[in-house]
């Protein structure tokens, strides 16, 4: 147990030795300096167990999801050059708060990481009987760690194909196009946008969308044409005997575009 302490407090000492902009966060809208990136919280993040963070980390990027269409609850996702994560925020309504685009800075300490479907989830420390990080819950612990800017500018997906996806994007907002419903079985009733969707490329890939039955567009028809499918990425059990999958989570039903491209 010690050596496992004393591993992610040097993990965690090198954050602002490893740190490196990267032309990200050199200009902030509001005056906090990040000490490092997402992709140093995945370095120390496992899936095994929850990690507190004692020291001074900070990291600063742009939120990528909204809950006005209700596919994401009580959380938001942020992003920057390096990756995204997950934050646990526990509240209603946070597209108000922290509209998709708006600049954020995490600050980190005192907070407990974890991974959890190949991204790094950002809360308060567990309770003694559990392994997982608590929902902030309060806005004005919320206000402790997540200091908002006044900068919102458009959100640009990483545009990927089904063959380059991994589990180091997962978080990030992607987009992937050319896609075509396929499901592992054929039914007669016209298939909704509800649960998992499995959709595939032209070169056998295959990628699976998750639409939460409490989603506004939940009941959305599947399209029957090319789509764009744009959204997080996760890594997770799609059921049916499938497994682990590569997942895309959409904000809002826009976020599933038929193709205006020739098919």
């Amino acid at each position: 147990m010690r050596g496992k302490i004393f591993g992610l407090i040097l993990v965690l000492f090198s954050f602002c030795g490893c740190y490196d902009r990267g032309g990200y966060g050199d200009s902030t809208s509001f005056d906090v300096v990040p000490n490092a990136s997402i992709a140093n919280l995945a370095s120390a993040a496992s899936e095994a167990s929850c990690r507190t963070i004692t020291d001074d980390v900070v990291c600063v990027g742009r939120v990528t999801t909204s809950d006005r269409e209700g596919n994401f609850y009580r959380t938001m996702f942020v992003e920057d050059a390096t990756g995204g994560v997950e934050v646990l925020l526990g509240t209603y309504d946070i597209a108000s708060q922290y509209p998709e685009g708006v600049e954020v800075a995490l600050r980190l300490q005192g907070c407990a990481i974890r991974k959890r479907s190949g991204v790094v989830q950002v809360g308060l420390p567990p309770y003694s009987y559990d392994t997982t990080p608590r929902e902030f819950e309060s806005q004005v612990i919320i206000d402790r760690h997540i200091v908002r800017g006044v900068s919102v500018a458009p959100i640009e997906p990483l545009r990927a194909d089904i063959a380059s996806l991994s589990t180091a994007l997962c978080g990030r907002l992607v987009r992937i196009e050319q896609l075509h419903y396929t499901p592992d079985e054929l039914s007669d009733e016209e298939p909704q946008m509800v649960g998992y969707s499995r959709f595939t490329d032209g070169e056998g890939g295959v990628v699976y969308c998750y639409v939460s039955e409490y989603a506004d567009f939940a009941n959305m028809a599947v399209p029957t044409t090319a789509v764009a499918l744009q959204g997080v990425l996760l890594y997770e059990s799609v059921g049916g005997g499938a497994g682990a999958q590569y997942v895309i989570k959409p904000s809002c039903a826009d976020d599933v575009e038929v193709a205006a491209f020739v098919d």
